[in-house]
């Protein structure tokens, strides 16, 4: 599905981490993988206000233009943060319809 270049994608959605200091490593983890993808990085900081700690508990609220470059590398962030939490997940929605989605999944 294409979308022009003015329509956005809203990520929002909490990760629950088994302490803080691991929510810690996957934020820095997850920073350090912003700065290397170029589309991302060009976002001139947006994505260091779009995450908010409280205890073990990351919430993500960030709107990124629609385009398949951003799409993909915020999908790569938000997996990579799932697979440090214990639970949670961050959906993606395009005028309010979900188009994605980015959750916890635990193998027994």
């Amino acid at each position: 599905m294409k979308f022009s270049s003015s329509t956005t994608v809203r990520y929002a959605g909490t990760f629950r981490f088994p302490n803080r200091p691991i929510l810690e490593a996957a934020l820095t983890r997850a920073r350090t993988r912003i700065d290397e993808e170029q589309e991302l990085a060009a976002l001139e900081g947006g994505w260091m206000r779009c995450f908010v700690m409280s205890d073990a508990t990351l919430t993500v609220n960030i709107a990124l233009p629609a385009l398949p470059q951003h799409r993909l590398a915020a999908g790569e962030i938000f997996d990579l943060l799932a697979r440090h939490a214990l639970d949670g997940s961050v959906t993606a929605t395009i005028d309010d319809v979900p188009v994605e989605q980015y959750a916890v999944e635990r193998w027994s």
